[in-house]
């Protein structure tokens, strides 16, 4: 069975949660950290997100973010790779840095965005980084409970406007609202409705169509995937039949890796498609680009 598809559209809300690959160290410095953070910051506003909340943590990272657009695909996929190929230059490594697919909840706003804050920074006391989370450095919860802080990456007035009038009366609501949780910290799980939302029945039922409209089957972007080849094969003085034949010639294999990373990128074809395209195995295809994604040794 394949992997169920996201659900995407203009304006939805999501916890995501990212981890290391094989459970390990998403940072190894403070300058990990903020790299991390600058790089959140430019996917900010580059793709017109939201940030409610983020936590930093050992081996994991909790986002609570809200696309402009329906690509929170297109959004992860951008902000990972960055991250891998700064993480694996600064640290002299290769391959994965995060595990697998990350998990990603859609919000109901209206009804669980605050909780899903709370949630999100008190992720340091369930991983016992920190008993004070509001002085836990590497979350937005400081944004939330100082009544002077403004920090350009968080969007805490919609959660804050929810505790009363006057950013010093939000800040003191929004700590108690904090501290009322912390004992009981290490229980609390997600209302996980369905497998993909956190919210009630209702919210799951409004975003049935979007659900709906997320399996439908994508097209092929075959003739777009050909115009691609065309051009990279003309601009290389080569033919296309070449490209996608299986000579393994030095020259021609650099610019077959050229033509499939390109298509891949611009026309979000799948893996399978690129394998039958360019007969090669779908194991195949996916190390090639795997390994330009990441700045790993490639096969030919």
């Amino acid at each position: 069975m394949g992997r169920p598809k996201r659900i995407q559209y203009a304006g939805a809300c999501y916890l995501v949660i990212l981890q290391g690959n094989n459970r390990q160290d998403l940072f190894l410095s403070n300058q990990d950290r903020r790299q991390f953070l600058t790089l959140l910051r430019q996917c900010k506003e580059r793709h017109g997100l939201e940030v409610f909340a983020y936590s930093l943590l050992g081996n994991s990272v909790n986002l609570l973010i809200q696309t402009s657009q329906a690509n929170l695909s297109a959004v992860m996929q951008g902000f990972n790779t960055q991250y891998t190929k700064y993480f694996n230059a600064a640290h002299n490594a290769v391959g994965h840095v995060f595990q697998g697919r990350y998990r990603a909840y859609i919000v109901d706003r209206d009804t669980h965005l605050a909780e899903m804050t709370r949630y999100v920074h008190l992720a340091c006391v369930r991983d016992a980084l920190k008993d004070k989370p509001w002085r836990y450095q590497w979350s937005s919860c400081a944004a939330y409970v100082e009544a002077e802080h403004k920090e350009p990456l968080v969007d805490s007035d919609l959660v804050l406007r929810k505790f009363g009038n006057g950013r010093l009366k939000q800040s003191v609501r929004y700590l108690q609202y904090i501290k009322d949780r912390m004992k009981t910290a290490g229980d609390q799980t997600l209302p996980v409705m369905g497998g993909v939302a956190i919210g009630g029945e209702a919210f799951l039922n409004k975003i049935s169509v979007h659900r709906e409209a997320s399996a439908a089957p994508r097209p092929v972007p075959i003739e777009a995937a050909r115009k691609i080849i065309a051009e990279v094969a003309g601009r290389h003085g080569l033919t296309e039949e070449k490209i996608l034949g299986r000579v393994q010639w030095r020259e021609v294999s650099a610019v077959r890796r050229e033509a499939i990373h390109r298509v891949w990128k611009e026309t979000r074809m799948g893996v399978s498609e690129l394998a039958r395209l360019f007969q090669r195995t779908p194991s195949a295809i996916s190390q090639l680009i795997r390994s330009l994604e990441t700045g790993s040794p490639s096969m030919n």
